[in-house]
């Protein structure tokens, strides 16, 4: 699926949605993470983790890799690093240099692939990241719990529904 014409209207869309709870997962370990020179944020999408990031880490060299035109242009309007690149690319498609990245973040992006295409996304992304990498992942789960699992699996489904279109 393309974002493109859902981007203007993504962040709307997370509030009303989730309310502040995705950007919470996002940034839930980023004080935690040992500096990297490198990073690389998988489907960084309109870019809420981009310029928290780039504010932590303001020596690392960011790379933001995403399927979405549109995306891309909203992220970058976030953020004036020079040390920050922007790739129009999708994923498996793209040429990712082997070993180049110490940290490789992919928030909410890992679901937006077919069961059958998921092991080769995860072994590019590995490839890309050096020996000693961390990987920084937030993505949904459904809590335990009876009211709060029926709640979290119908929004889930509505959400899995309204992006597959």
């Amino acid at each position: 699926m393309s974002f493109d014409r859902l981007a203007p209207f993504y962040r709307t869309m997370e509030l009303l949605s989730a309310g502040g709870k995705l950007q919470e997962c996002r940034t839930a370990f980023l004080d935690e993470i040992p500096v990297p020179r490198n990073i690389l944020l998988a489907g960084e999408g309109h870019g809420r983790f981009l310029p928290l990031c780039a504010e932590r880490f303001p020596e690392a060299r960011i790379t933001v890799i995403d399927s979405s035109s549109t995306m891309l242009e909203i992220a970058s309007r976030k953020v004036t690093s020079e040390k920050v690149s922007f790739i129009h690319a999708d994923l498996l498609q793209w040429d990712a240099p082997a070993a180049a990245f110490d940290l490789v973040v992919t928030h909410f992006f890992l679901d937006c692939f077919p069961a059958e295409d998921l092991a080769s996304v995860v072994s590019k992304l590995g490839a890309s990241a050096t020996p000693d990498a961390g990987w920084l992942i937030a993505d949904f789960q459904v809590p335990g719990g009876m009211a709060a699992s029926l709640r979290s699996r119908i929004i889930l489904s509505l959400l899995y529904t309204f992006f597959r279109l």
